[in-house]
């Protein structure tokens, strides 16, 4: 750590934060008492009479370790205490480590002198620093405040918001030793009255599953208190002499309720941790020994097993509070006017707003009525489904949101509904199911699957895989010459078509689609599965999709400049001659998509397509992001046969 020399100006600027609290600046000064090991901190005034006037003699004295003033780090500079090198944010002492504390007085008074040992030091607002040697040695640090200013005296009239003050910035801390101690005036603070409920748990009131673990006296205390307290709800640990050995959060302090909670640890058992990590790190278990890793499990068993007993104490109070939420959200004209969605009985809704409230208060706890209104309308929206379940889980998705997730939300609920929400999600939790199962029949059924009993069937559900905006004009239920007539009066609208030829066969699926802002152009695909198990060759397979090209474009009705087609040749692999094609092909580009033909200026093409190239490439990339950005788990779902993959996916469209 870099020294900064002191001068006035660095010290205002150091402390600019202190300026307009009085009481801050007066306890940094008891945080360094206890930072310099006291156990007892007395503070002294002499109040004016009939409290007209100011305070005076105002005096901080301890018993702890005093200051030596011989250190000139202590005396000459900013960001060098000697705290600076064992301060730790998982322990409350060492508070201070950067040597600014000791100037906080400039907001509150003219000057401070400081008596340890045998020597007195006066600090001033221009930095001097005046030493002598006292007669009296004492033990410990007073610090005494001359010349001080009204928000100091006003501060320590006020008796009442003195002790509040003391209470809320140190009320926990000495609740963790029985031997720290503050007194006013001769008059120790007294902590009670900040306490709302407290319970000790002593060894033998462990459950066994944690007790034939211990080889040591264990005893947790847990502190529930009536005003919030400056640090964080924490679990704190202790040794035997009840002394901090560390601290960490309790993972209630973000539940946005009134239930402010302090626990404390005495035992051995966490000698020598400096925190109780997650069971589930990996890492952890791989580099501990076995000895360390049994000490480790009980030492979590202990936090979980007192984050439930914090969990049973936080529910009565959240029970109590949710009525008074649910009357300010009355008097706010919060609730919508139930009738509109079915509901006829207020008190119902009362009662689901209430436990709501009490499973998972930051739904309400500092929201703007806005959000609030958005809240209880949901919910009363789903009370007219009666549907329990759903209830409870958009209850617990909606805890889980960020801050900043639920203004999204909030935000995209205002331009659109709830309903476009959930069937956007749901056709794309659909898509994603229908990849997998595709790739399922294709690789772990792939004899049994069968292109028209199987994959056709799913595809005419799902025809998306070709095309957005494409919609199933035909599948294999006319023959083709009759596919072509429906298709010319329907798309072409001529109302008596006559075919230049009599094709014959069978197409497995034609799509269509119309572009009437881009001069009436129509889009055409047709397509030809195969199943997985067929190797797809030039003289057969490819043959047959070629044909049914040559046979559709023999058609004068299907020739027209705005008309485009493409076939589409699918199954598990190629042959060789194929594969010459796409790479003859390659001029025309799209050669990743398998184009073996491409004639009539790009208005007709033929591609043979991999299943892979279309499941895990093409569809594989795009559905990916969706996946992972919504955190969709695949169906866990028995597939005993194709027919039962294929049964599944078309029920549930």
């Amino acid at each position: 750590m870099s020294e900064l020399k002191i001068n006035e100006q660095s010290i205002r600027t150091e402390l600019k934060s202190y300026k307009d609290n009085a009481y801050r600046c007066l306890f940094e000064y008891l945080w360094n008492s206890f930072d310099a090991g006291a156990t007892r901190i007395d503070i002294n005034f002499d109040l004016p009479k009939e409290g007209i006037g100011y305070v005076n003699n105002v005096r901080i004295i301890d018993n702890g370790n005093g200051w030596d003033f011989d250190n000139n780090l202590n005396t000459e500079t900013f960001l060098a205490s000697t705290k600076s090198q064992t301060s730790s944010s998982d322990k409350t002492l060492p508070k201070g480590k950067f040597g600014r504390g000791r100037y906080a007085f400039i907001w509150v008074a003219e000057k401070i002198e400081i008596l340890s040992y045998n020597q007195k030091i006066t600090l001033e607002h221009s930095t001097q620093i005046d030493k002598e040697t006292i007669a009296q040695p004492i033990r410990g640090t007073e610090i005494r405040f001359l010349g001080i200013y009204t928000n100091l005296s006003d501060s320590l009239i006020k008796s009442e918001d003195l002790k509040e003050q003391l209470l809320y910035e140190f009320g926990w801390f000495l609740t963790e030793n029985e031997k720290y101690k503050i007194f006013i005036n001769g008059v120790e603070l007294d902590i009670t009255g900040m306490i709302k409920e407290q319970r000790v748990i002593e060894t033998d009131e462990f459950p066994d599953n944690i007790r034939q673990h211990l080889d040591c006296k264990i005893s947790a205390k847990i502190i529930v208190w009536e005003k919030k307290p400056s640090e964080y709800s924490k679990f704190y640990f202790l040794d035997e002499n009840n002394l901090e050995i560390f601290k960490q959060n309790t993972g209630l302090n973000k539940k946005r309720d009134d239930f402010w909670h302090s626990v404390y640890i005495a035992s051995s058992l966490f000698q020598n941790n400096h925190s109780i990590k997650d069971e589930n790190d990996n890492n952890e278990q791989t580099t501990l020994e076995l000895g360390e890793r049994k000490l480790k499990k009980t030492q979590r068993r202990v936090i979980q097993y007192l984050k439930q007993e914090l969990t049973n104490m936080r529910k009565p109070y959240l029970v109590i509070q949710s009525e008074y939420v649910l009357e300010e959200l009355k008097e706010d004209k919060i609730i919508p006017e139930l009738t509109q969605f079915g509901i006829y009985d207020e008190q119902s809704f009362d009662d689901l707003i209430k436990t709501i409230y009490t499973i998972t208060p930051s739904l309400f706890t500092g929201k703007g009525n806005a959000e609030k209104r958005f809240i209880c309308s949901t919910f009363a929206g789903l009370l007219s489904t009666q549907d329990d379940i759903l209830i409870k889980i958009i209850l617990e998705q909606l805890q889980e949101l960020t801050e900043d997730e639920k203004k999204d939300l909030l935000d995209i609920l205002n331009r659109t509904t709830l309903t476009n929400v959930v069937k956007t999600i749901k056709e794309i939790d659909h898509r994603l199911e229908v990849l997998d199962k595709l790739k399922i029949l294709i690789s772990e059924y792939e004899k049994e699957t069968l292109e028209v009993k199987h994959l056709q069937k799913i595809l005419d559900e799902n025809f998306w895989i070709f095309g957005e905006q494409f919609r199933l004009f035909s599948t294999t239920e006319g023959a083709l010459k009759n596919v072509l007539v429906k298709y010319a009066k329907e798309i072409l609208e001529i109302k008596d078509p006559e075919l230049t030829t009599q094709p014959n066969g069978e197409v497995d699926l034609f799509l269509t689609k119309s572009e009437a802002f881009a001069e009436n152009k129509h889009k055409n695909i047709v397509v030809e599965l195969k199943r997985a198990s067929k190797k797809l060759t030039e003289n057969v397979e490819y043959k047959q999709i070629n044909d049914y090209r040559k046979k559709i474009l023999e058609q004068n009705l299907c020739n027209g400049e705005n008309q485009y087609w493409e076939f589409y040749l699918i199954g598990k692999n190629y042959d060789t001659g194929i594969s010459e094609l796409i790479e003859n092909s390659k001029q025309h580009g799209e050669k990743e998509k398998g184009l073996t033909l491409c004639i009539k200026d790009g208005r007709v093409k033929i591609f043979v397509r991999k299943w892979s190239d279309i499941l895990e490439v093409e569809w594989g990339i795009k559905m990916k992001y969706l996946r992972e950005k919504l955190e969709i788990q695949s169906k866990k779902q028995p597939n005993s046969s194709p027919e039962k993959i294929v049964s599944n996916l078309i029920s549930e469209n």
